[in-house]
């Protein structure tokens, strides 16, 4: 059961992606950036309990120096290249769906045929998603500028696990990171 419910948790995040939205500064060559040091408070978080947590924070901490190391970057706590710094929120969307149809139908009855037209009144049905929002700065450790930003967003669902947060921090970090440093 646990298999499928992960499996089915996978299906839904993997369908829920969007683009990764990456600002960076052009004149910065970022070949020459190799070590690295992650901040451990976040510099803005959410006031939402699902994220404003030291366990949300850490997910995102341990995610970020592992995939940084993964892409080649040496963690170092002291004289690091840049440092990396995230932020946490919840931003809610609120839409609409209209039930209007209108349609046409042809009945008959012994020697009787009629035409009839039918339509509903739309009354729209008001929908809600939280969608939980991973931004990482990296700022230059030497001019305390920022370098590069890079931020993206996924659903949440009322009822995640522990697993489910872990899974989608992991998620989020590695997609904004595989546009980082940039081509």
């Amino acid at each position: 059961m646990r298999i499928i419910s992960i499996i089915f948790i996978s299906l839904m995040l993997s369908a829920c992606t969007s683009m990764v939205n990456v600002d960076y500064d052009r004149n910065t060559d970022f070949s020459s950036y190799k070590t690295f040091s992650v901040d451990a408070k976040p510099v803005r978080i959410s006031a939402d309990t699902r994220v404003n947590s030291s366990f949300m924070q850490q997910r995102v901490v341990t995610e970020l120096n592992a995939t940084l190391a993964k892409n080649g970057f040496q963690n170092t706590y002291q004289n690091a290249d840049f440092s990396v710094k995230y932020f946490l929120d919840i931003r809610r969307e609120i839409g609409t769906q209209d039930s209007g149809v209108v349609s046409i139908g042809f009945g008959s009855s012994s020697r009787h045929s009629a035409i009839g037209l039918g339509f509903n009144i739309p009354i729209g049905e008001t929908t809600s998603i939280d969608y939980l929002v991973l931004t990482i700065d990296v700022v230059s450790t030497t001019t305390n500028q920022l370098l590069w930003r890079g931020s993206l967003g996924y659903s949440l669902y009322e009822g995640a696990s522990p697993e489910t947060y872990t899974k989608l921090i992991n998620e989020l970090v590695e997609e904004i990171l595989q546009k980082f440093p940039p081509k």
